[in-house]
Protein backbone atom coordinates (compact mmCIF):
# COMPACT_ATOMS: atom_id res chain seq x y z
CA UNK A 1 0.00 0.00 0.00
CA UNK A 2 2.87 2.15 0.79
CA UNK A 3 4.21 1.87 -2.67
CA UNK A 4 1.05 2.64 -4.23
CA UNK A 5 0.47 5.65 -1.99
CA UNK A 6 3.74 7.32 -2.77
CA UNK A 7 3.01 6.91 -6.68
CA UNK A 8 -0.01 8.48 -6.33
CA UNK A 9 1.36 11.43 -4.15
CA UNK A 10 3.99 11.68 -6.95
CA UNK A 11 1.78 11.72 -9.77
CA UNK A 12 -0.09 14.50 -8.18
CA UNK A 13 3.17 16.40 -7.35
CA UNK A 14 4.46 15.89 -10.80
CA UNK A 15 0.77 17.35 -12.37
CA UNK A 16 0.76 20.29 -9.83
CA UNK A 17 4.46 21.02 -11.00
CA UNK A 18 3.51 20.68 -14.47
CA UNK A 19 0.28 23.40 -13.75
CA UNK A 20 2.67 25.80 -12.18
CA UNK A 21 5.32 25.59 -14.95
CA UNK A 22 2.78 26.86 -17.60
CA UNK A 23 2.09 29.81 -15.69
CA UNK A 24 5.27 30.56 -13.95
CA UNK A 25 7.18 29.75 -17.06
CA UNK A 26 5.98 30.35 -20.50
CA UNK A 27 9.23 30.23 -22.43
CA UNK A 28 9.63 26.90 -21.84
CA UNK A 29 7.01 25.81 -24.14
CA UNK A 30 9.78 27.01 -26.89
CA UNK A 31 12.98 25.55 -24.86
CA UNK A 32 14.11 23.66 -28.34
CA UNK A 33 13.73 26.29 -30.74
CA UNK A 34 10.29 25.77 -31.85
CA UNK A 35 8.84 22.98 -33.44
CA UNK A 36 10.61 19.89 -34.68
CA UNK A 37 13.51 21.02 -32.44
CA UNK A 38 13.87 24.77 -34.06
CA UNK A 39 14.21 23.03 -37.29
CA UNK A 40 13.15 24.93 -39.97
CA UNK A 41 14.57 22.15 -42.94
CA UNK A 42 12.09 19.39 -41.29
CA UNK A 43 9.32 21.85 -41.00
CA UNK A 44 9.67 21.84 -44.97
CA UNK A 45 9.33 18.14 -45.17
CA UNK A 46 6.22 17.88 -42.87
CA UNK A 47 4.45 20.83 -45.02
CA UNK A 48 5.65 19.56 -48.67
CA UNK A 49 4.22 16.03 -47.17
CA UNK A 50 0.76 17.33 -46.24
CA UNK A 51 0.75 18.69 -49.79
CA UNK A 52 1.54 15.96 -51.59
CA UNK A 53 -0.30 13.63 -50.18
CA UNK A 54 -4.45 13.52 -48.39
CA UNK A 55 -3.40 13.48 -44.82
CA UNK A 56 -6.81 12.71 -42.42
CA UNK A 57 -4.93 13.12 -39.47
CA UNK A 58 -1.62 13.29 -37.80
CA UNK A 59 -0.91 11.20 -35.04
CA UNK A 60 2.32 12.40 -32.41
CA UNK A 61 3.84 10.36 -29.64
CA UNK A 62 5.83 11.70 -27.35
CA UNK A 63 4.21 15.90 -26.73
CA UNK A 64 6.53 17.04 -24.32
CA UNK A 65 5.56 20.37 -23.74
CA UNK A 66 3.35 20.76 -27.15
CA UNK A 67 5.76 22.81 -29.34
CA UNK A 68 5.46 20.50 -32.55
CA UNK A 69 1.99 19.43 -31.26
CA UNK A 70 1.13 23.61 -31.63
CA UNK A 71 2.29 23.41 -35.16
CA UNK A 72 0.37 20.56 -36.21
CA UNK A 73 -2.95 21.78 -34.45
CA UNK A 74 -2.55 24.90 -36.88
CA UNK A 75 -3.14 22.98 -39.82
CA UNK A 76 -6.72 22.28 -38.49
CA UNK A 77 -6.44 18.45 -39.17
CA UNK A 78 -7.43 16.50 -36.20
CA UNK A 79 -4.40 15.91 -33.82
CA UNK A 80 -3.70 13.04 -31.26
CA UNK A 81 -0.80 13.27 -29.35
CA UNK A 82 0.24 11.11 -25.91
CA UNK A 83 2.56 12.26 -23.33
CA UNK A 84 3.90 9.73 -20.66
CA UNK A 85 5.09 12.43 -18.21
CA UNK A 86 2.52 13.46 -15.65
CA UNK A 87 4.59 16.71 -16.02
CA UNK A 88 4.53 17.13 -19.29
CA UNK A 89 1.27 15.96 -19.79
CA UNK A 90 -0.11 18.51 -17.38
CA UNK A 91 1.26 21.60 -18.57
CA UNK A 92 0.17 20.28 -22.54
CA UNK A 93 -2.83 19.59 -21.06
CA UNK A 94 -3.18 23.39 -19.68
CA UNK A 95 -1.44 25.16 -23.10
CA UNK A 96 -4.61 23.18 -25.14
CA UNK A 97 -7.33 23.55 -22.28
CA UNK A 98 -9.10 26.62 -24.85
CA UNK A 99 -7.67 27.42 -28.13
CA UNK A 100 -7.28 23.89 -29.47
CA UNK A 101 -10.40 22.42 -29.85
CA UNK A 102 -8.75 19.54 -32.58
CA UNK A 103 -6.19 18.46 -30.33
CA UNK A 104 -7.26 14.71 -28.25
CA UNK A 105 -4.35 14.36 -25.72
CA UNK A 106 -3.67 11.71 -23.77
CA UNK A 107 -1.46 10.65 -20.70
CA UNK A 108 0.38 6.64 -20.85
CA UNK A 109 2.36 4.99 -22.73
CA UNK A 110 2.03 5.68 -26.62
CA UNK A 111 1.95 1.46 -27.55
CA UNK A 112 -1.19 1.41 -25.75
CA UNK A 113 -2.35 4.51 -27.00
CA UNK A 114 -1.77 3.54 -30.53
CA UNK A 115 -3.78 0.47 -30.08
CA UNK A 116 -6.95 2.59 -28.86
CA UNK A 117 -7.08 4.75 -31.28
CA UNK A 118 -7.01 1.31 -33.61
CA UNK A 119 -10.30 0.74 -32.09
CA UNK A 120 -11.23 4.11 -31.97
CA UNK A 121 -13.99 4.16 -34.75
CA UNK A 122 -13.85 8.09 -35.43
CA UNK A 123 -10.09 8.03 -35.54
CA UNK A 124 -8.83 8.08 -39.60
CA UNK A 125 -7.14 4.93 -40.43
CA UNK A 126 -6.16 6.08 -43.81
CA UNK A 127 -3.33 8.62 -45.17
CA UNK A 128 -2.69 9.90 -41.44
CA UNK A 129 0.92 10.93 -40.49
CA UNK A 130 2.71 9.94 -37.72
CA UNK A 131 5.49 11.89 -35.39
CA UNK A 132 7.26 9.22 -33.89
CA UNK A 133 8.89 10.88 -30.47
CA UNK A 134 8.84 9.05 -27.38
CA UNK A 135 11.58 7.48 -27.11
CA UNK A 136 13.64 8.08 -24.25
CA UNK A 137 15.11 6.43 -20.83
CA UNK A 138 15.70 2.20 -21.06
CA UNK A 139 12.22 1.67 -22.82
CA UNK A 140 12.45 2.06 -26.53
CA UNK A 141 9.19 1.23 -27.57
CA UNK A 142 9.66 2.45 -31.82
CA UNK A 143 9.34 -0.92 -33.61
CA UNK A 144 6.41 -1.85 -31.53
CA UNK A 145 4.82 1.58 -32.55
CA UNK A 146 5.87 0.53 -35.86
CA UNK A 147 4.24 -2.55 -36.09
CA UNK A 148 1.00 -1.16 -34.87
CA UNK A 149 1.05 1.26 -37.02
CA UNK A 150 1.88 -0.55 -40.78
CA UNK A 151 -0.33 -3.46 -39.52
CA UNK A 152 -3.78 -1.54 -38.34
CA UNK A 153 -3.47 1.67 -40.61
CA UNK A 154 -3.90 2.36 -44.48
CA UNK A 155 -1.09 4.42 -45.98
CA UNK A 156 0.46 5.72 -43.53
CA UNK A 157 3.27 8.11 -43.49
CA UNK A 158 5.86 7.84 -40.24
CA UNK A 159 8.61 10.36 -39.27
CA UNK A 160 10.66 9.26 -36.42
CA UNK A 161 12.81 11.86 -34.51
CA UNK A 162 16.09 11.56 -33.45
CA UNK A 163 17.03 8.80 -36.09
CA UNK A 164 20.67 8.28 -37.49
CA UNK A 165 20.91 9.61 -40.87
CA UNK A 166 24.02 7.78 -42.24
CA UNK A 167 27.24 9.50 -43.38
CA UNK A 168 25.99 13.11 -42.00
CA UNK A 169 26.49 15.29 -38.66
CA UNK A 170 22.71 14.99 -37.38
CA UNK A 171 22.21 14.30 -34.04
CA UNK A 172 20.28 10.98 -33.08
CA UNK A 173 19.44 8.84 -29.46
CA UNK A 174 21.75 5.94 -29.26
CA UNK A 175 20.54 3.95 -25.77
CA UNK A 176 23.04 1.17 -25.67
CA UNK A 177 23.19 -2.55 -27.54
CA UNK A 178 20.27 -3.13 -30.00
CA UNK A 179 18.86 0.28 -28.48
CA UNK A 180 20.41 2.79 -31.25
CA UNK A 181 17.73 4.56 -33.36
CA UNK A 182 19.12 3.75 -37.03
CA UNK A 183 18.07 1.46 -39.80
CA UNK A 184 19.24 -1.54 -38.20
CA UNK A 185 17.07 -0.93 -35.43
CA UNK A 186 14.33 -1.11 -37.41
CA UNK A 187 15.19 -3.23 -39.98
CA UNK A 188 12.60 -6.16 -38.94
CA UNK A 189 9.84 -3.96 -39.55
CA UNK A 190 11.12 -2.28 -42.68
CA UNK A 191 11.49 -6.21 -43.90
CA UNK A 192 8.01 -7.14 -42.82
CA UNK A 193 6.31 -4.37 -44.27
CA UNK A 194 8.78 -3.65 -47.72
CA UNK A 195 8.62 -0.04 -46.51
CA UNK A 196 10.52 2.80 -48.40
CA UNK A 197 12.82 5.28 -46.44
CA UNK A 198 13.42 8.92 -47.12
CA UNK A 199 16.20 11.05 -45.36
CA UNK A 200 16.41 14.91 -45.30
CA UNK A 201 17.87 16.36 -48.40
CA UNK A 202 19.81 18.60 -46.64
CA UNK A 203 23.14 18.73 -44.63
CA UNK A 204 23.24 19.56 -40.95
CA UNK A 205 25.03 22.80 -41.82
CA UNK A 206 22.12 24.11 -43.90
CA UNK A 207 19.55 23.19 -40.63
CA UNK A 208 18.74 25.01 -38.29
CA UNK A 209 17.89 24.46 -34.39
CA UNK A 210 18.96 21.27 -32.65
CA UNK A 211 19.77 19.86 -36.05
CA UNK A 212 18.57 16.39 -35.21
CA UNK A 213 18.54 13.84 -37.57
CA UNK A 214 14.97 12.18 -39.29
CA UNK A 215 14.09 9.73 -41.41
CA UNK A 216 10.30 8.91 -43.22
CA UNK A 217 8.77 5.52 -43.66
CA UNK A 218 5.90 4.87 -46.12
CA UNK A 219 4.47 2.14 -47.78
CA UNK A 220 5.70 2.49 -51.65
CA UNK A 221 2.55 3.33 -53.16
CA UNK A 222 2.87 6.81 -51.13
CA UNK A 223 6.83 6.81 -51.56
CA UNK A 224 6.12 7.34 -55.17
CA UNK A 225 3.97 10.47 -55.25
CA UNK A 226 6.80 11.83 -52.73
CA UNK A 227 9.51 10.95 -55.40
CA UNK A 228 7.92 12.67 -57.96
CA UNK A 229 6.71 15.83 -55.84
CA UNK A 230 9.21 16.43 -53.14
CA UNK A 231 13.21 17.69 -53.13
CA UNK A 232 12.81 18.19 -49.33
CA UNK A 233 13.73 14.11 -49.22
CA UNK A 234 16.23 12.14 -50.82
CA UNK A 235 15.26 8.42 -51.48
CA UNK A 236 17.50 5.86 -49.70
CA UNK A 237 18.58 3.08 -51.65
CA UNK A 238 19.59 0.28 -49.55
CA UNK A 239 22.88 -2.27 -51.46
CA UNK A 240 23.08 0.16 -53.66
CA UNK A 241 20.11 -0.83 -55.48
CA UNK A 242 19.75 1.14 -58.51
CA UNK A 243 16.94 3.11 -59.47
CA UNK A 244 14.01 1.35 -61.10
CA UNK A 245 13.09 3.06 -64.39
CA UNK A 246 9.56 5.25 -63.71
CA UNK A 247 12.29 6.56 -60.95
CA UNK A 248 15.04 7.81 -63.61
CA UNK A 249 11.78 9.54 -65.43
CA UNK A 250 10.45 11.27 -62.25
CA UNK A 251 13.95 12.83 -62.03
CA UNK A 252 14.15 13.67 -65.55
CA UNK A 253 11.11 15.47 -65.31
CA UNK A 254 11.57 16.82 -62.04
CA UNK A 255 15.66 18.48 -63.21
CA UNK A 256 14.08 19.71 -66.77
CA UNK A 257 10.57 20.86 -64.80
Amino acid sequence: MGIVRDAVRNLILESAMGRLEFFMHPGMRNMWGGPFNGQRFRQRIFFDILHCLTISAIVETGTFRGETTALFAATSLPVYTVEINPRYFSYTKMRFLLNRKNVCLYHGDSCTFLRKLCEDGSVPKENVFFYLDAHWGETLPLREELEIIFSRWKKPVVMIDDFKVAGSGYGFDDYGPDKTLDLDYIDPVVSAFNLSIFFPAVAPSEETGEKRGCVVLCRECSAIRLFMKMNTLIRYEPHGLSLQDDEKECIEKRLTG
